[in-house]
């Protein structure tokens, strides 16, 4: 884990605080969301999720280059309700970000060989916009372990708009928690968002509800 001083924690769950514990990052268009600044439900009982530290060469590209946190990924050994949510004060990262230019959320993810469960239902995927817009979708994580390699996935989280006084915040989630199914052998290295790729559609609104659903 980092040596940086941690999120308070409670019961058997990871609880990043409203400011990612100080590890949330960022540079000339992009802010970097380590795992360890999300909240993810049983994050911290090593029946279910795991934390490893990896070397700079074994991260998602994005990642930036020696900063601490960011060797922390959460490894998932198995579950059956998976919640991992976190958020941005975009004023944090003003400096980095353009007002009026479209970002996108994106989740860093890596499927183990032994990875089981992903074929029985899509994780969804939500999005709270600056302006109050709510995004969903869906997607089936187990056509991502079928491709192979020892490779990070970006899963598309959903994108937004700056607003033109570069305020506002971003809350945005990776869930399945409407079945039973267990779950396990993911790699999860965190979020970064970054500008919207021209070939990259937006998604359509939904419901953004306190469980998620």
């Amino acid at each position: 884990m980092s040596s940086r001083a941690q999120p308070v924690q409670s019961s058997s769950h990871w609880i990043g605080d409203k400011n990612g514990g100080g590890l949330i990052k960022s540079s000339k268009d992009i802010i970097y969301i380590p795992a360890e600044a999300m909240k993810i439900t049983w994050g911290r009982d090593p029946r279910f999720w795991k934390w490893t530290q990896l070397p700079r060469a074994k991260l998602p590209k994005d990642f930036p280059i020696d900063e601490s946190g960011f060797g922390s990924v959460a490894e998932l050994i198995q579950v059956n309700w998976l919640e991992a949510a976190g958020s941005v004060d975009l004023a944090n990262h003003m400096n980095h970000l353009t007002p009026m230019k479209t970002y996108q959320v994106i989740f860093h993810i890596k499927l183990k060989v032994d990875a089981f469960g992903w074929n029985k239902s899509p994780v969804t995927l939500l999005l709270l916009t600056p302006d109050g817009r709510r995004q969903k979708r869906s997607e089936m994580l187990d056509s991502y372990r079928r491709r192979g390699g020892d490779v990070w996935h970006e899963i598309r989280g959903g994108d937004f708009r700056v607003p033109a006084n570069g305020t506002g915040r971003v809350e945005f989630g990776m869930f399945d928690v409407q079945n039973m199914w267990w779950k396990g052998g993911i790699i999860f290295a965190g979020v970064t968002i970054r500008p919207k790729l021209k070939t990259t559609t937006s998604f359509g609104r939904a419901l953004f509800g306190k469980r998620y659903k």
